[in-house]
């Protein structure tokens, strides 16, 4: 053999590896994420089995729908305590979580006498599904969700959505493809401006980015989108829905800078940023309960048109009036 065949042939072999690599990769974030990991919420902890006694002894109904691709998807209606409401919040969980792991923020709307809707994102919970796309399918999958509300729970429901890391995508995501007027608040707690940035501050070997490529390439191939298509600040940049960020300030995988660009990016001027101390991603919520709670019902209640009167919570002795 030739010197060229040689470099021919190491360059096959650094290739093949390359992209094998690049492969398993691929499959550990989009196809085998939910396998074999323990829950992320454990609702036997004190901070959170309050919230879930509660939603163990409450009425609730499981709903389903068929996504575009006709997976069936699974979310559960809890009616709300004032029966006259228009208020709904649809309640949506992150990448590896589930429906269930947010009972504690479905708890904080019933309080608040919202109708909730609890959904578990596909592939995720009791929702069908073999891979995920990190909101860029998930997003039409919302969109039916909110149609499925409106037709069921009242068409003029005035509806919030609060989304936590994927779940904060898929809600700047969607106000980008829907035309309803009935979305009148975002909750956006450690969204991501773009997920192949978050994936490369996520990453613990930062080395690894150099197979991002190929595993965009593998994306394509498989499902059709790029990791840089999955891109909420291009819809946060034409979004007219007032909003809420919740961020954390240890958050690695979306950091501080991510959050203000968000703010940043969007032109609407009812908008507002709460950066919570010491708060990994997402996890805000149970880092500073009482200061992120106090916030969302401030900007809830102006929206919605509720009274602190009628606020229902059970711990209300720890919400500050």
């Amino acid at each position: 053999m030739q010197w060229y065949h040689y470099t021919i042939l190491a360059i096959v072999i650094i290739l093949v590896i390359y992209f094998l690599i690049s492969y398993e990769i691929y499959k550990k974030i989009f196809i085998s994420f939910n396998k074999k990991r323990k829950p992320l919420v454990d609702q036997s902890l004190e901070f959170y089995a309050c919230s879930y006694d509660w939603f163990l002894n409450i009425p609730k109904e499981d709903v389903y729908i068929h996504s575009y691709d006709n997976l069936k998807l699974h979310g559960i209606y809890i009616p709300p305590l004032d029966k006259n409401t228009d208020n709904l919040a649809i309640v949506i969980h992150g990448y590896q979580s589930c429906a269930e792991d947010m009972v504690i923020i479905a708890k904080l709307y019933s309080d608040l006498g919202f109708k909730i809707l609890l959904i578990d994102l596909r592939g995720h919970g009791q929702s069908e599904g073999k891979f995920t796309s990190m909101g860029y399918y998930e997003k039409y999958d919302l969109k039916k969700w909110i149609n499925f509300a409106l037709r069921n729970y009242g068409s003029t429901s005035k509806i919030l959505l609060h989304g936590v890391s994927m779940g904060a995508a898929m809600s700047m995501l969607v106000t980008d493809i829907i035309t309803r007027e009935n979305i009148e608040y975002l909750i956006l707690d450690s969204g991501f401006t773009n997920f192949k940035e978050s994936l490369i501050c996520s990453l613990k070997k930062k080395y690894l980015k150099i197979f991002l490529p190929a595993v965009s390439i593998f994306t394509f191939i498989f499902h059709k989108f790029t990791l840089k298509k999955i891109s909420p600040i291009k819809a946060m940049k034409k979004n007219t829905k007032p909003f809420l960020i919740i961020q954390g300030e240890k958050d690695k995988p979306v950091p501080v800078s991510m959050a203000k660009e968000l703010y940043e990016a969007s032109p609407i001027t009812e908008k507002d940023i709460l950066l919570v101390e010491n708060a990994p991603h997402a996890k805000a919520f149970e880092i500073d309960k009482d200061l992120v709670t106090n916030t969302i019902i401030k900007k809830v209640t102006k929206t919605f048109n509720i009274k602190k009167a009628n606020i229902k919570f059970c711990e209300k002795e720890q919400i500050k009036k």
